[in-house]
């Protein structure tokens, strides 16, 4: 850009003092480490509605919540599991449903995920995103039978690789503060600084870091969607559809056929975005689109800290999951 590096230096402050601009945070599939992710929808009841954020607080494993409308009317949350206990999160919805607080639930399992970088060459600091929406549904036909193959960055199976617990503790504090150096985190750990690179190098090569990034909110009337989709069969190509747009996204996969797409747009790009999907809709399974907003965290404790250090295991105890419903359901938790 032909500018200063003091100059950057600023600029980018100013960006995240406005809040435009987010804290860099690294991405990281924790599953190649035995640590499993759901997302999960459910449609919530009256009583559901007042006593399911004290739940989500309660629970370690549920860590992102979020009000949601669509197919769902409810909440849509982040969990963790262990992969030596995947029904957890069933567990769990199926507790809640029992004590008819959710009418019923969806549970996406997430094998990857790719976060899409927006291309700012068609955003303008007047005028917004300018994306021409018919050009796009009239493309989608031509990528659908392109001939040029498409392979997207994603993995239905993931190898679990070796790592102990000052790999996890790297990850806890680059996940908490993803521009932190590796000389503060040797000065933290028991670890020199030619040590914590070369960790953190491994964790790269093996794909457990899949890169770091800052999210812009570059409009005040951006909103979020996320739109599950069920292809009819594996066809990388519909995925090539979602690549094209210019809007930062993150592309979520369970399996082949199975994928979640979360995007950020202005309010008026809405029907554009949905009369691709009516093109896309005979290649489609299923799909239905959820909004996001008023997201928050809701837990106490760490994610990282659901790793136990003296057993090297991550560690998610449904027993105390459901006593957590219970305390919550007789006034008992605090």
């Amino acid at each position: 850009m032909d500018l200063p590096p003091r100059t950057v230096r600023y600029r980018l402050k100013r960006l995240r003092e406005t809040g435009i601009l987010s804290p860099t945070r690294v991405m990281a599939i924790e599953r190649k480490m035995g640590l499993g992710e759901n997302i999960f929808l459910v449609n919530t009841t009256p009583r559901g509605a007042e006593l399911l954020p004290d739940i989500f607080h309660a629970i370690d494993t549920i860590y992102h919540n979020s009000p949601t409308y669509g197919k769902f009317n409810g909440y849509l949350a982040y969990s963790l599991y262990s992969l030596s206990s995947p029904r957890i999160t069933r567990r769990i919805l199926e507790e809640i449903q029992k004590a008819e607080l959710i009418s019923n639930f969806f549970i996406f399992d997430i094998t990857d995920f790719d976060a899409k970088s927006a291309d700012y060459s068609y955003f303008n600091s007047t005028l917004g995103w300018v994306w021409n929406w018919s050009e796009w549904c009239d493309q989608i036909p031509k990528t659908l039978k392109s001939k040029v193959k498409f392979v997207p960055p994603l993995d239905e199976v993931q190898s679990i690789v070796d790592f102990d617990r000052n790999d996890v503790l790297i990850l806890k504090h680059m996940f908490d503060d993803g521009e932190i150096t590796q000389k503060k985190i040797a000065k933290i750990l028991p670890l020199s600084e030619a040590q914590v690179n070369k960790r953190i190098r491994r964790l790269e090569d093996e794909g457990i870091i899949k890169g770091y990034r800052s999210t812009v909110c570059a409009t005040e009337n951006e909103m979020n969607l996320i739109c599950f989709i069920e292809l009819k069969e594996p066809q990388d190509q519909i995925l090539s559809v979602f690549y094209q747009l210019p809007f930062p996204a993150t592309i979520t996969m369970e399996s082949r056929t199975r994928f979640a797409i979360q995007i950020a747009f202005n309010a008026q790009d809405m029907t554009g975005f949905l009369k691709g999907l009516d093109v896309l809709r005979p290649h489609l399974a299923s799909c239905f689109v959820q909004t996001l907003h008023d997201a928050k965290m809701s837990m106490d404790s760490h994610p990282y800290d659901l790793f136990n250090h003296e057993t090297n295991r991550w560690e998610t105890p449904g027993s105390e999951y459901l006593q957590d419903i219970r305390d919550v359901l007789n006034g008992k938790y605090q």
